[in-house]
């Protein structure tokens, strides 16, 4: 059985923008030529690094089930407080990352980021920006989200195809 990449559109939002202005003339390749930095003393990384970083960085079983876990018994994400379940196809999940990546992750266009131009990667960039103040935790408290939505979206497709 072949699933569709349902999934994927939830995770960073990224995936479904691509930022076109002076400085990105053929796109920034959903935010993998914007580079940028955490903290100032930070390590500078790509725009989309950042937001696949958001979603975890461990690659350890145990800690990834007990984060999920714990993600999924906060009170805000109960299938009842999660309004977006209501959207059950793909394009309007693809139109809710779209929204994300355009009003947060780019904030409007407004996301000053250098370009990596010609660069291999972002550490060869000189002095990226930090990211805006907030910017971290609202990015986490988006992804922590995207990720349940994910999850029950992902049960309800296979409870759909498979049956009970």
């Amino acid at each position: 059985m072949a699933l569709p990449p349902g999934g994927d559109i939830h995770q960073p939002p990224l995936h479904t923008a691509q930022l076109f202005t002076v400085e990105y003339l053929q796109g920034d390749r959903g935010g993998n030529k914007i580079c940028v930095r955490v903290t100032r003393e930070g390590t500078p990384m790509d725009l989309h690094r950042f937001w696949d970083g958001v979603i975890t960085s461990s690659s350890n079983l145990t800690r990834l089930r007990n984060e999920a876990t714990a993600l999924r018994n906060r009170q805000e994400f109960q299938r009842s407080q999660l309004t977006e379940l209501a959207n059950t196809d793909f394009e309007s999940w693809a139109k809710e990352s779209f929204e994300i990546a355009t009003k947060f992750a780019y904030q409007n266009g407004r996301l000053i980021g250098t370009p990596r131009s010609r660069n291999k990667d972002c550490t060869m960039v000189p002095a990226p920006p930090v990211l805006p103040t907030g910017y971290v935790v609202s990015a986490r408290r988006i992804a922590d989200r995207r990720m349940i939505l994910a999850g029950y979206r992902l049960a309800d497709l296979l409870t759909r195809v498979v049956g009970n």
